[in-house]
């Protein structure tokens, strides 16, 4: 009986213990990830977040560990900065093909 006391009290106190590690984090958003495609229409909001992860790259990344920095690749953040960076490149690439296209055209 004394046993099952002990071990009710153990996971009131863990419960109580991950509510209030919830109430704390709850101060902060959580980040979605967003898609590509979400980017690519919405370039301005990716240029905005690819500013962000270029700032990101320069500091907080590079002290990270390879094994922080692969992890830290699959949180929303790193999705995001991924997913803006190429919507961003392929904005920048069909920009570029247009511009031949038309270069083409005048001969």
């Amino acid at each position: 009986m004394i046993h099952l006391v002990d071990r009710t009290k153990m996971k009131l106190s863990l419960v109580v213990a991950t509510l209030l590690l919830l109430a704390a984090c709850g101060a902060k958003t959580v980040e979605q990830a967003k898609s590509l495609a979400y980017y690519a229409e919405y370039l301005a909001e990716a240029d905005v977040v690819y500013a962000k992860c270029e700032a990101m790259v320069q500091h907080e990344l590079s002290t990270m560990s390879p094994s922080q920095r692969l992890a830290w690749f699959e949180t929303a953040t790193g999705i995001n900065c991924k997913n803006a960076s190429q919507a961003r490149s392929d904005e920048n690439y069909k920009a570029y093909q247009k511009k031949m296209q038309d270069a083409a055209g005048k001969y």
